[in-house]
């Protein structure tokens, strides 16, 4: 399953838009035509039949999936998206369904919202046609979710009200097929192979790609596709599938219908993508109920985990989740490196998450947030937006007269507004995770809190179970699978266990912050939309400014302190947030103003400012006492602590931007720990895997 991992790369560059054009003579008119690819969509006998007879029936669908929690389809060209509509609605018309309908499809040319909207809204199917009013609903549904056009992964998950636990998952990646897939890590059920026709196309059909679908099939997988062309049958058998012909859709003589039959499948890797525990291993504990906690809790509950939630406090997020607001932002750099892929991808993750989590009453705002940079100008900042090729619906550089005029404040320079972002309460959002995972579960009891449960130190059954115990020594909670999402005090609980199952405790340090906040500060002013740089300053009512914050290192003192305000107010002035301007000056005093109120926290952080996600690392003197010289300065090649039923996970380090990583993270940490499809390219999950450290250490030492 991780055979040829090392090509995972990274997903950058310009995105361009597909055009929908009027089809040439010698082609059917009515059936929607690329100019690009001198080639139309699909037959012109229909979409949807055709996805039935070739992709479906192909592929044995829907028998295949009835009865499983999960199953996985990888179609390698999305184009219209009538095969993933087609396939959404035999899901939803099947009732021995699966749980999860996990459709994953790559698209270089992908439509504009409104392509796609008026392309579904059209259907071009008589009125009278059972599939007209079908596909126009989930036509609709697919647009209302369709993602900024940003290279790299986009999941959205369509849900089913009726059936509490099931949905269709749809993870679409936007670029091309040569570098999405060799970063994608999943266990596919199904391929759909499609695309324009190889003599259109012939970069989608090359038999090496083909040959490579081996490293993403699962057992027993299928595949299908209307060409049975000699080199695509070619690159199937040798990936291991047996292929056969099989009649064609609307005349068309021949289809090709594979079977993955390999001579042989190595073992995972042991940082790797593992097969999903048995059904009665999946139980876990996650020591922990800040936003990363309770983030972990949503996305395993999701996946039909059962959750028991161990927190020292009575309530969640009453540690550095207990601020009255904090921000959401990607970033962007010169070079779109691993931190602004990463960044950008856990901020469009969370902003889909806030959006709902406000229409559900969490205060916040999805509205955007002006980032200012004061070195920047128009034309360099065009310039670095049309090489990195992110679309104005993500960011755009507003000049000064601008930025004043969308943010209602005097700011003092021009800067980046990024338009999925914004703000949210923390302690809101980590209740609504909670509430999210409690009705995931058919029965509503896939998680359990617990409150005032400090947990000291963890142990091993004989079982293979972990055990969670308190500071006597007696059992919190037991399960197979534990996440550890206590911030800087997961190294205290990893340095206890014994030899037998030591591992190597990533380094997580707090560090000390204050935010301030007050109504009717003097010079005091509201922000349309937060502004950060140099701080930060955003607007949690129509009177209320929340400020800050300090950043101090090796710095335990709980109290709010007096020189921190004004720290405080300084940088809100620095933003234009507040006004310096004669006698309403709020630092020309002594005495700080009235009603100003403050907090202090503690972040956990680690030295290169990315999260820790995943399996923890054996300690260095496991690893001394292996046999083998296998090779340790690759992540995935570092032995876990996980095996068949369960393992040891952290999910930690989120820093100061713990509310933009919350979603993602969480998501990372149910693939690694359920097997699901990693929601980014594997050099991104590499990036935030614990044993990074490890694997750094090992390549300095040679």
């Amino acid at each position: 399953m991780e055979r040829g991992w090392r090509l995972a790369g990274s997903v950058t560059g310009p995105l361009s838009t597909a055009t929908l054009g009027a089809s040439p003579s010698g082609h059917a008119p009515d059936v929607p035509y690329s100019p690009l690819y001198d080639d139309v969509y699909h037959a012109a006998a229909g979409a949807w039949p055709q996805a039935r007879h070739v992709f479906l029936g192909g592929n044995g669908l829907p028998a295949r999936w009835q009865g499983q929690p999960r199953f996985t389809v990888l179609e390698t060209g999305f184009g219209l998206g009538n095969n993933f509509l087609a396939t959404w609605a035999a899901w939803l018309d099947d009732p021995a369904r699966c749980d999860q309908l996990v459709f994953i499809s790559v698209e270089k040319h992908p439509l504009t919202q409104a392509d796609l909207r008026q392309v579904h809204a059209i259907s071009g199917l008589p009125a009278d046609d059972p599939d007209a009013g079908r596909r126009a609903e989930l036509g609709a549904r697919l647009a209302d979710a369709w993602p900024v056009l940003t290279p790299g992964w986009h999941q959205r998950r369509f849900a089913d009200p009726s059936r509490p636990g099931q949905a269709v998952i749809l993870m679409l990646g936007l670029g091309d097929v040569a570098e999405l897939l060799p970063g994608l890590m999943a266990a596919v059920d199904a391929f759909y192979l499609d695309g324009f026709a190889p003599a259109k196309n012939p970069e989608m059909w090359q038999p090496d790609r083909l040959a490579r679908l081996n490293r993403l099939a699962a057992p027993g997988a299928t595949a299908a596709t209307w060409s049975s062309a000699r080199p695509v049958r070619d690159g199937l058998a040798q990936a291991g599938f047996v292929v056969a012909r099989a009649p064609g859709f609307a005349g068309k003589r021949d289809m090709v219908r594979a079977a993955f039959r390999p001579r042989h499948v190595p073992e995972p890797a042991p940082g790797g993508l593992w097969p999903a525990p048995h059904a009665d291993a999946r139980r876990a504990v996650i020591v922990g109920a800040g936003l990363a906690g309770c983030a972990a809790a949503w996305a395993l509950c999701r996946q039909g985990w059962a959750v028991t939630l161990l927190d020292r406090h009575v309530a969640p997020a009453s540690e550095a989740s207990g601020n009255p607001g904090g921000l959401f932002h990607s970033v962007l750099h010169n070079e779109d490196g691993i931190h602004a892929r990463a960044h950008r991808a856990a901020a469009l993750a969370t902003w889909t998450v806030v959006q709902q989590a406000v229409r559900d009453g969490v205060a916040g705002s999805g509205q955007g947030l002006l980032r200012l940079d004061a070195r920047q100008n128009a034309a360099d900042a065009g310039a670095l937006l049309t090489r990195l090729g992110l679309p104005p619906d993500h960011v755009q550089w507003l000049d000064q007269g601008e930025a004043v005029a969308r943010t209602g404040i005097p700011v003092p320079s021009g800067g980046w507004f990024f338009h999925q972002a914004g703000w949210v309460h923390p302690a809101g959002l980590a209740a609504w995770f909670l509430d999210q995972a409690r009705s995931a579960g058919c029965d509503g009891a896939a998680l359990q809190w617990r409150g005032e449960a400090e947990a000291a130190s963890l142990r091993r059954t004989e079982a293979g179970e972990w055990v969670i115990c308190d500071m006597a020594g007696q059992p919190l909670a037991q399960a197979p699978t534990v996440v550890l999402a206590c911030a800087h005090t997961l190294p205290g609980l990893i340095v206890g266990l014994p030899e037998a199952h030591a591992c190597a405790a990533p380094p997580v340090l707090p560090v000390r912050g204050q935010v301030s906040w007050g109504s009717q500060l003097p010079g005091q002013r509201q922000p349309a939309v937060p502004v950060a740089g140099s701080g930060y300053a955003l607007g949690l009512d129509a009177h209320t400014l929340l400020f800050g914050a300090t950043t101090q290192h090796h710095d335990a003192d709980p109290a709010v302190r007096e020189a921190d305000h004004r720290h405080n107010l300084q940088q809100a002035v620095r933003l234009g947030a507040v006004s310096s301007d004669g006698a309403g000056d709020p630092l020309a005093h002594d005495l700080l103003p009235h009603g100003l109120h403050g907090r202090v926290g503690w972040r956990a952080t680690t030295p290169d400012r990315l999260p820790l996600v995943g399996a923890l690392p054996w300690s260095d003197n496991r690893l001394s006492r292996l046999a083998s010289r296998a090779r340790r300065d690759q992540v995935r090649l570092i032995p876990r602590e996980r095996n068949a039923r369960g393992g040891l996970y952290v999910l930690s380090g989120l820093g100061s931007r713990g509310i933009t990583w919350s979603t993602l993270a969480g998501e990372l940490l149910a693939h690694w720990v359920t097997g699901s499809a990693c929601p980014v390219e594997a050099s991104l999950r590499d990036a935030l895997d614990p044993a990074r450290f490890l694997a750094r250490q090992h390549r300095q030492q040679g």
